[in-house]
């Protein structure tokens, strides 16, 4: 190539990277935000995956209860469950709900690789979660997180989580089982049961007693599954 001139078979693109390799990085991440949909569903293995049908409906309630109870309701964000949650964690000493929506902390899991700085903060707290509206329904968002969020104990996945605690598959889950698997997404490693089996109940029984409140099961129902055998 003669000095001044550009090599014809690199694209501006090309060269740029070549001067600076850590714009080829930038582009790459900022092409992964302009193709949501499929940027995402690069980095998921639905051959792993529970369908929403196979999912127990009293688990997907456990989890709306303890993580994000108004996830039918709002948009990503959530002002009102953000303010809920702080003041009720703050009251009891500890976490008992989350703060977070389900789509917030479903973008943080899969989209963990956006650079940090104050704009792609904003587009991956805010913008970024916004956009799913486009792409998936609200029980769409609620199977991804079901099918990647950590569950303790080298468990990704709700099929995982369910083998490695009880040895069976989610649709033969029990509620005292799905209310135990909804608590562990806030502080996995806290509530494992294995290895904390304590802290696990009582995660549990904070889990059923929020269901209770909310509707989604009877009082009586939350004590008796409290007091079932959950762990074998």
């Amino acid at each position: 190539v003669e000095e001044g001139k550009s090599n014809p078979s690199l694209s501006p693109d090309t060269e740029d990277s070549k001067k600076d390799p850590s714009l080829s990085t930038v582009k790459e991440k900022l092409g992964n935000i302009l193709h949501f949909k499929e940027s995402l569903e690069a980095r998921v293995d639905r051959n792993k995956f529970i369908s929403q049908k196979e999912i127990p409906d009293l688990l997907k309630k456990g989890i709306i209860a303890t993580e994000d109870r108004r996830f039918y309701e709002h948009g990503a964000i959530d002002p009102i469950g953000v303010t809920r949650a702080a003041v009720t964690n703050y009251f009891a000493g500890h976490t008992l709900e989350g703060g977070s929506t389900i789509t917030q902390q479903t973008v943080k899991k899969l989209f963990f690789f956006l650079m940090t700085g104050p704009s792609f903060v904003k587009w991956k707290n805010s913008l970024l979660p916004s956009s799913w509206k486009n792409y998936y329904t609200k029980d769409q968002i609620l199977e991804l997180y079901l099918n990647t969020i950590y569950f303790g104990h080298g468990a990704y996945g709700l099929k995982e989580a369910s083998l490695t605690y009880f040895g069976k598959e989610p649709k033969d889950l029990d509620l005292s089982q799905c209310a135990m698997l909804a608590g562990l997404p806030q502080a996995p490693s806290a509530y494992d049961p294995i290895d904390h089996p304590k802290e696990g109940a009582q995660r549990m029984t904070v889990v059923l007693t929020l269901m209770a409140q909310q509707g989604y099961i009877s009082p009586e129902d939350a004590a008796k599954a409290a007091m079932n055998l959950w762990l074998k």
